[in-house]
């Protein structure tokens, strides 16, 4: 009875056999790529590339509407730009009209808009 081949048995090539597989193998190395190779960059999972910070800590003014736009100044940052165009989609936020009286606020960016995503209560 023959001996049945396990999986991890060596493979043994006649001198024949093995000039084929050199004449495919080096066919394959000179022949020139159908299409362009797979490229991965950083953010290839998400949808859209982010560029810069996506969440800032600003200061505002007054009172802000829900479903309105506010000009907010980003804390820390003296040089322009240092302001910013965010958008309240959540809540109206109570204040003075005084615009000398600060608040703390949070925004993110989605895309290329800002939101506003929490803000100092009064």
């Amino acid at each position: 009875m023959a001996r049945q081949k396990k999986p991890f048995d060596a493979v043994q090539f006649t001198r024949e056999s093995a000039g084929r597989v050199a004449r495919v193998v080096r066919q394959a190395e000179l022949t020139p790529p159908a299409a362009s190779p797979l490229v991965f960059t950083r953010n290839a999972i998400a949808s859209s590339p982010r560029s810069g910070k996506v969440f800032r800590v600003c200061t505002f003014t007054g009172a802000w509407s829900k479903n309105s736009a506010k000009v907010v100044t980003f804390r820390g940052i003296t040089s322009t730009p240092n302001t910013a165009v965010a958008q309240n989609i959540f809540v109206s936020i109570t204040g003075t009209t005084s615009t000398s009286t600060t608040k703390n606020c949070a925004i993110a960016k989605d895309g290329t808009a800002w939101y506003v995503i929490a803000a100092e209560c009064s």
